[in-house]
Protein backbone atom coordinates (compact mmCIF):
# COMPACT_ATOMS: atom_id res chain seq x y z
CA UNK A 1 0.00 0.00 0.00
CA UNK A 2 1.74 3.40 -1.28
CA UNK A 3 0.57 6.59 0.25
CA UNK A 4 2.11 8.67 -2.53
CA UNK A 5 2.95 8.97 -6.33
CA UNK A 6 0.57 6.81 -8.46
CA UNK A 7 -1.58 4.53 -7.48
CA UNK A 8 -1.81 0.78 -7.28
CA UNK A 9 -4.49 0.45 -10.19
CA UNK A 10 -5.96 3.23 -12.52
CA UNK A 11 -7.95 2.94 -15.23
CA UNK A 12 -10.59 5.28 -16.83
CA UNK A 13 -12.52 5.54 -20.06
CA UNK A 14 -15.51 7.84 -21.31
CA UNK A 15 -16.81 7.88 -24.56
CA UNK A 16 -19.90 6.93 -26.92
CA UNK A 17 -20.71 6.01 -30.03
CA UNK A 18 -20.27 9.09 -31.55
CA UNK A 19 -18.23 12.33 -30.25
CA UNK A 20 -14.87 11.95 -28.68
CA UNK A 21 -13.18 9.44 -26.27
CA UNK A 22 -10.80 8.83 -24.11
CA UNK A 23 -8.95 5.49 -22.39
CA UNK A 24 -6.54 6.04 -19.71
CA UNK A 25 -4.97 3.13 -17.66
CA UNK A 26 -1.72 2.88 -15.61
CA UNK A 27 0.96 0.83 -16.72
CA UNK A 28 3.59 1.20 -14.63
CA UNK A 29 2.73 2.19 -11.15
CA UNK A 30 6.07 2.38 -9.91
CA UNK A 31 7.27 5.17 -12.18
CA UNK A 32 3.25 6.27 -12.77
CA UNK A 33 3.59 5.71 -16.24
CA UNK A 34 -0.10 6.04 -18.48
CA UNK A 35 -0.82 4.27 -21.93
CA UNK A 36 -3.69 6.52 -23.25
CA UNK A 37 -5.84 6.43 -26.33
CA UNK A 38 -8.27 9.19 -27.32
CA UNK A 39 -10.30 9.49 -30.90
CA UNK A 40 -12.64 12.51 -32.07
CA UNK A 41 -15.15 10.32 -33.74
CA UNK A 42 -16.42 7.33 -31.92
CA UNK A 43 -14.12 4.16 -31.87
CA UNK A 44 -10.50 4.34 -31.28
CA UNK A 45 -7.65 6.38 -32.87
CA UNK A 46 -5.13 3.08 -32.76
CA UNK A 47 -2.58 5.53 -31.44
CA UNK A 48 -1.49 4.93 -27.79
CA UNK A 49 0.63 7.73 -26.70
CA UNK A 50 2.23 7.79 -23.46
CA UNK A 51 2.78 10.21 -20.36
CA UNK A 52 4.56 10.07 -17.16
CA UNK A 53 3.33 12.43 -14.56
CA UNK A 54 5.58 13.55 -11.82
CA UNK A 55 4.96 12.34 -8.56
CA UNK A 56 3.73 16.42 -7.47
CA UNK A 57 0.81 15.61 -10.59
CA UNK A 58 0.18 12.14 -9.40
CA UNK A 59 -0.14 14.09 -5.24
CA UNK A 60 -2.51 16.72 -7.10
CA UNK A 61 -4.51 13.77 -8.73
CA UNK A 62 -4.74 11.96 -5.06
CA UNK A 63 -5.85 15.58 -3.82
CA UNK A 64 -8.72 15.64 -6.46
CA UNK A 65 -9.66 12.41 -5.83
CA UNK A 66 -9.93 12.63 -1.67
CA UNK A 67 -11.85 15.92 -2.38
CA UNK A 68 -14.57 15.23 -4.51
CA UNK A 69 -15.03 11.40 -2.78
CA UNK A 70 -14.13 9.36 -5.49
CA UNK A 71 -13.76 6.34 -3.43
CA UNK A 72 -17.56 6.56 -2.22
CA UNK A 73 -18.96 7.01 -5.79
CA UNK A 74 -21.75 4.68 -6.30
CA UNK A 75 -20.94 1.38 -8.65
CA UNK A 76 -23.52 2.90 -11.01
CA UNK A 77 -24.35 5.69 -12.42
CA UNK A 78 -27.20 4.89 -15.21
CA UNK A 79 -30.24 7.74 -16.07
CA UNK A 80 -33.43 7.70 -18.36
CA UNK A 81 -31.83 9.15 -20.93
CA UNK A 82 -29.35 6.39 -21.26
CA UNK A 83 -31.18 4.54 -24.62
CA UNK A 84 -29.71 6.90 -27.30
CA UNK A 85 -26.51 8.37 -28.31
CA UNK A 86 -25.07 7.41 -24.73
CA UNK A 87 -21.83 8.15 -23.37
CA UNK A 88 -20.53 5.72 -21.14
CA UNK A 89 -17.61 6.16 -18.40
CA UNK A 90 -15.94 3.28 -16.57
CA UNK A 91 -13.65 4.08 -13.36
CA UNK A 92 -11.21 1.36 -12.10
CA UNK A 93 -9.01 2.78 -9.16
CA UNK A 94 -7.16 1.15 -6.56
CA UNK A 95 -5.30 3.62 -4.15
CA UNK A 96 -3.97 3.16 -0.10
CA UNK A 97 -5.62 0.17 0.52
CA UNK A 98 -9.02 1.19 -1.37
CA UNK A 99 -10.87 0.20 -4.16
CA UNK A 100 -13.13 1.33 -6.12
CA UNK A 101 -15.17 0.35 -9.61
CA UNK A 102 -17.42 2.77 -10.87
CA UNK A 103 -19.49 3.28 -14.10
CA UNK A 104 -22.27 5.31 -15.85
CA UNK A 105 -24.28 6.13 -18.82
CA UNK A 106 -25.81 9.43 -19.62
CA UNK A 107 -25.27 9.90 -15.66
CA UNK A 108 -22.93 11.10 -13.15
CA UNK A 109 -21.93 11.61 -9.69
CA UNK A 110 -23.52 14.66 -8.28
CA UNK A 111 -26.17 15.44 -10.73
CA UNK A 112 -29.66 13.90 -10.59
CA UNK A 113 -30.21 13.97 -15.08
CA UNK A 114 -27.79 13.37 -17.69
CA UNK A 115 -26.13 16.59 -17.65
CA UNK A 116 -22.58 16.49 -16.16
CA UNK A 117 -21.84 17.08 -12.73
CA UNK A 118 -19.35 19.51 -11.70
CA UNK A 119 -17.49 17.16 -9.59
CA UNK A 120 -17.27 14.28 -12.50
CA UNK A 121 -16.24 17.22 -14.36
CA UNK A 122 -13.75 18.58 -11.88
CA UNK A 123 -12.34 14.32 -12.11
CA UNK A 124 -11.85 14.46 -15.74
CA UNK A 125 -9.78 17.49 -15.39
CA UNK A 126 -8.04 16.04 -12.87
CA UNK A 127 -7.56 12.86 -15.52
CA UNK A 128 -6.55 15.23 -18.19
CA UNK A 129 -4.08 17.13 -16.23
CA UNK A 130 -1.93 13.71 -16.06
CA UNK A 131 -1.97 13.00 -19.35
CA UNK A 132 -0.87 16.48 -20.61
CA UNK A 133 -3.97 16.83 -22.78
CA UNK A 134 -7.36 18.40 -22.90
CA UNK A 135 -10.05 16.53 -24.44
CA UNK A 136 -13.16 18.09 -25.72
CA UNK A 137 -16.37 16.68 -24.66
Amino acid sequence: MRSGGAPEVFEFYIGGSVGPSLYVRLVDGRNGRLLYEWASAGGYSGVVMEASPAPEEWARFRETVDRLGVRAWEPEYVSAHSCCDVTYWHLRLEMDGHSAVVRGANAYPGSAGPEISKQFREFRAAVERLIGRSIRF
